[in-house]
């Protein structure tokens, strides 16, 4: 492979332009740190947008007057890259770009999938340090870069977590406007039809834009395959395939609910030991997440279960055993999925009596309570059992605000405040 041809290929000064993408959210705080000498991490799920931010990063400096040979982009997982991925790689191919094309002044470098090249973390500082540039990287593993910055580049990088879309993006890629407030408890019509289908199939960017759900499911099929082989298969050679992937199948279909290692290690035939690392090997590359109970000891969260919940429900639909949706368990993940998007110091549930769904932390100090129901809430008897468990709480946190996340609005209530807890739509709390 000639290094030139390749990056000739693949750049804006060379036969690529920059594909034409709605924008994101995060992107405006991406950009906002153009000028700061911090290499700018974005991690998250393959299929994500990682990406396509990059290119809306490369867009912005455009039209901030970047010379686009200033600009040297370079997507790791290009087939032809494969055989040749060692650490000496990325100075082949930054060297020829001073050489051939943009020998002097300020360079952008945008490095897709990082962690397919080996001690990159030591090739990224030693450029920053040395050398005018402004570097971007993206990984689809959370802990192969968390670690790898925190060991190597701490100080020297600002991270940002990409998400699937967040429901307030799926209106604007679908073109949905959102009415003038103050808004109604029910949606309008269009609204709840976009949100019963996020509810369905997550929020991949391919998807919500997919025009059939054939279409969707061949997708979703081939990210779930994607992610198993080449974020923990490859990554960690993995022999018993199947058994990671039942795991896998396993937990995704039962989003919401309490981990048991040993029931795992019972059903699958293969030791705690193992399901422990496949666990952790899922959670890392961002199929699914891992809730600690929330206590103050550090020891107690690590004797009590973890709650486990699905990155994206698409993925979840395409794989699932179930054979009927349990709405309750969906609609509590994609609650915990928005919550990732907020600011927070902790994201945890709880247990007394009842459970709590979730507890946020700002700082030290216990934030919020939120539980979430999707049951038929004007039947006093569910109410009262919905409130229950956040009253109990509230005994033991009483500065915390408590939040009831209802997917219908109870028509009986006269008031969204009831017993000092807040009582909020779904799609109200999902938006803006």
């Amino acid at each position: 492979m000639d290094p030139y041809t390749a990056l000739f290929r693949w750049n804006l000064w060379g036969q690529w332009q920059i594909p034409v993408s709605y924008p994101r959210t995060i992107t405006e705080d991406i950009v906002r740190y153009t000028d700061t000498p911090e290499i700018m991490a974005l991690i998250g799920p393959r299929r994500a947008g990682k990406s396509t931010i990059l290119y809306q990063v490369m867009a912005a400096l455009l039209e901030n007057g970047v010379d686009p040979k200033a600009i040297l982009h370079i997507n790791l997982e290009e087939p032809e890259f494969t055989p040749l991925l060692n650490d000496s790689f990325l100075d082949k191919l930054y060297d020829v770009y001073r050489a051939k094309v943009y020998p002097k002044g300020k360079a952008y470098i945008f490095l897709d999938e990082i962690q397919n090249i080996p001690q990159w973390e030591r090739w990224v500082r030693a450029r920053n340090d040395t050398e005018d540039i402004k570097i971007w990287i993206t990984g689809s593993s959370s802990a192969l870069l968390s670690r790898e910055l925190a060991s190597v580049l701490t100080g020297r990088n600002f991270t940002f977590n990409i998400y699937p879309l967040g429901f307030a993006e799926v209106l604007r890629f679908k073109n949905i406007p959102l009415p003038p407030k103050p808004w109604p408890n029910t949606p309008p019509a269009e609204i709840k039809h976009a949100l019963i289908e996020y509810l369905e199939w997550g929020g991949f960017p391919r998807i919500v834009l997919a025009q059939d759900d054939i279409e969707r499911e061949k997708l979703l099929k081939r990210y779930f395959d994607e992610i198993i082989l080449k974020d923990i298969v490859l990554r960690y050679q993995i022999r018993d395939v199947q058994a990671l992937r039942s795991i896998a199948i396993h937990l995704l279909t039962n989003t919401a609910s309490l981990l048991s290692y040993k029931r795992l290690s019972d059903i699958f035939q293969v030791s705690v030991d193992l399901v422990e690392s496949y666990v952790q090997y899922l959670h890392e590359a961002f199929v699914i997440d891992t809730l600690h109970i929330y206590r103050l000891k550090a020891a107690e969260r690590i004797r009590n279960p973890l709650k486990i919940h699905a990155y994206d429900l698409g993925l979840r639909k395409v794989v699932s055993l179930s054979t009927s949706p349990d709405y309750g368990k969906l609609v509590e993940t994609i609650v915990h999925n928005h919550l990732l998007s907020l600011e927070q110091d902790g994201l945890f549930y709880w247990r007394g009596v009842g459970e709590i769904d979730f507890v946020t932390q700002k700082g030290i100090a216990t934030d919020k309570l939120i539980q979430v129901a999707y049951g038929n809430l004007d039947e006093v008897k569910t109410l009262t059992r919905e409130l229950k468990p956040l009253q109990e709480g509230l005994k033991q946190y009483p500065n915390a605000t408590p939040y009831l996340i209802t997917w219908e609005w109870p028509k009986r209530l006269e008031s969204d405040i009831v017993h000092g807890i807040k009582i909020l739509p779904l799609w109200h709390f999902l938006l803006p």
